[in-house]
């Protein structure tokens, strides 16, 4: 029992459970190593002999690839909560109440919820790049419509195609991850993507409530195109298809590769050691085409459905109740922000944009702090735990969500003692610096639990999160009205609270429940259904 995880009786490999030091070796075949500083780390997973995997693309190409994904993120997540410090100044502009005006334009949760299945279906079939190449420019055309909508029905319609063009770069780019990095290199990933999100969320509203108050609402979105444009154009650049069929690769690797342990030459990068020189490299011209044929034989309709058997994986529930539902009640604060801040302080659009500094202050942090620890601390567990990596260690970094409690908590208390508004600011800190780094470390956990099936769990996550949140767009802001902020702030401290608790089940009983996703393919292995790809259909 590796530090409280609690060990499977019904097989002695659980998939997930690693060798991730070179304390230990494989008895046959020795395993790829990284180079440099991580010389002493095992590459999981193993790459191929093929140019074309995308875990031996040359570094620039990689990192090309990531922050782009990135940089598209952070504008996806500026969208939705934008337009947040300027209710109470719409509310009066269209002569309906905030809660009208906050459904209006919440409608884009909708769309992203909406969709969030589909792409997912799109990308096993047609491959990621055509998936993220529409979804970028939907966000860049339906802006447009935005800006022109004459009324709130138009505004509605343009806001649920916006969540339309969201979908892809809040759950695949977590699978774009587990298929162009190694595990030991995925936590920081995870976290610059976590932050991309909520640096978009943060900085959009401030930016945004400037423009709506000295100019107008729809100059926002104008604004807003320009930069999505150079995203298309970046998309279209940087980001090549990613999918790979890397276990018949492998399998070829096994039958020809020497039984010589001795034969592995640290000094020699992993790149250098796993591209075969017989198999040709595909120039930069061919990887720019936007279709690449198919990469699965099973129906849409089938893959369509396929994500719903997930539900029967505790860890599906886990991963929507500490990054689904803690993005939830971040996500209320830009959309009361206008109510609490207006009641509390007197604010106007401005001053109310402007308390969102506090937010990527706590991303910033959370980035410096989280995005080497989470790796480094990971390869340090594994090492007294005798080389053996587990995933559960992952969870260890969700105790970070008790930041966001007392963040919540605190400002609640805070609103009976005449707190200043640096105060409230502060707490807003707490609770981003939360989100991002137990995000982070829970959606690299899925990464490690379900690996390339990760984009159907956080799917139906991102599904019922956004189902949730719209909801609450119909009466949240009139539950502060009629509630009062004290009361309001403090039943979102007692949801992170519990939801935070999830973590401990899962900590325990991690290893156990990894071992019932691996017997019971058919129900959580996509893969297992689909190990005769076709050869793509040019």
């Amino acid at each position: 029992m590796a530090f409280g995880i609690l060990e499977d009786k019904h097989l002695e490999d659980v998939p997930g459970t690693a060798l991730l030091s070179d304390w230990v070796l494989f008895v046959g075949i020795r395993p790829q190593e990284g180079s440099g500083r991580n010389s002493h780390i095992v590459l999981i997973p193993q790459p191929s002999d093929d140019p074309n995997d995308p875990l031996n693309w040359p570094r620039w190409k990689k990192e090309a690839c990531f922050w782009t994904l990135a940089f598209a993120a952070s504008l996806d997540g500026a969208l939705s909560p934008m337009v947040g410090p300027g209710y109470f100044l719409l509310s009066a502009q269209f002569g309906v109440s905030v809660d009208e005006v906050a459904s209006s334009f919440g409608a884009i949760l909708l769309g992203l919820a909406c969709f969030m299945l589909f792409q997912n279906t799109l990308a096993v079939k047609f491959g990621h790049r055509i998936v993220y190449i529409s979804s970028v420019t939907l966000m860049f055309i339906s802006c447009i419509w935005c800006a022109v909508s004459p009324n709130m029905a138009s505004i509605r319609a343009s806001r649920v195609f916006q969540g339309f063009g969201m979908s892809a770069l809040q759950s695949l780019v977590a699978s774009t991850i587990e298929q162009i990095y190694f595990v030991h290199e995925r936590g920081s990933r995870s976290v610059i993507w976590s932050f991309s999100i909520m640096a978009g969320i943060t900085l959009g509203p401030l930016l945004y409530s400037y423009v709506i108050q000295n100019l107008s609402w729809q100059m926002g979105f104008w604004f807003v195109t320009i930069p999505l444009g150079i995203a298309v154009l970046l998309v279209f650049f940087f980001v090549p298809e990613t999918t790979y069929d890397r276990k018949i690769a492998n399998q070829e690797k096994e039958r020809v590769s020497p039984t010589d342990n001795g034969s592995s030459d640290k000094d020699t990068s992993a790149s250098e050691r796993a591209v075969s020189p017989s198999i040709k490299r595909p120039t930069y011209v061919s990887q720019l085409k936007i279709w690449s044929g198919t990469y699965s034989n099973v129906n849409l309709i089938k893959l369509f459905l396929r994500p719903f058997p997930f539900l029967f994986s505790p860890v599906t529930w886990f991963i929507f109740l500490v990054h689904g539902m803690q993005t939830v009640w971040l996500s209320l604060l830009p959309i009361c922000s206008s109510t609490i801040f207006t009641l509390e302080y007197n604010f106007t659009a401005s001053q109310i944009g402007l308390t969102n500094l506090g937010g990527i202050v706590g991303i910033i942090i959370a980035m410096c702090v989280t995005g080497p620890l989470t790796d480094w601390g990971t390869v340090w567990l594994a090492r007294l735990n005798k080389g053996i990596y587990e995933p559960e260690f992952r969870i260890l970094f969700i105790s970070s969500m008790l930041f966001g409690v007392f963040g919540y908590a605190g400002w609640a208390v805070g609103t009976t003692h005449s707190m200043p508004w640096i105060g409230a600011v502060a707490c807003i800190t707490m609770a981003n610096f939360s989100m991002v780094v137990s995000g982070a470390a829970a959606v690299t956990y899925l990464l490690d639990t379900h690996g390339t099936d990760a984009l159907h769990v956080l799917a139906l996550s991102n599904f019922l999160k956004n189902i949730v949140l719209y909801g609450f767009t119909f009466f949240a802001n009139g539950m502060v009205l009629h509630r009062g902020v004290k009361v309001s702030l403090l039943i979102l401290a007692a949801c992170q609270a519990f939801c935070w608790l999830a973590s401990f089940p899962m900590y325990i009983y991690g290893k156990k429940v990894r071992s019932y996703i691996a017997r019971h393919p058919h129900l959580f292995i996509v893969s297992a259904e689909n190990l005769d790809r076709p050869s793509r259909n040019e």
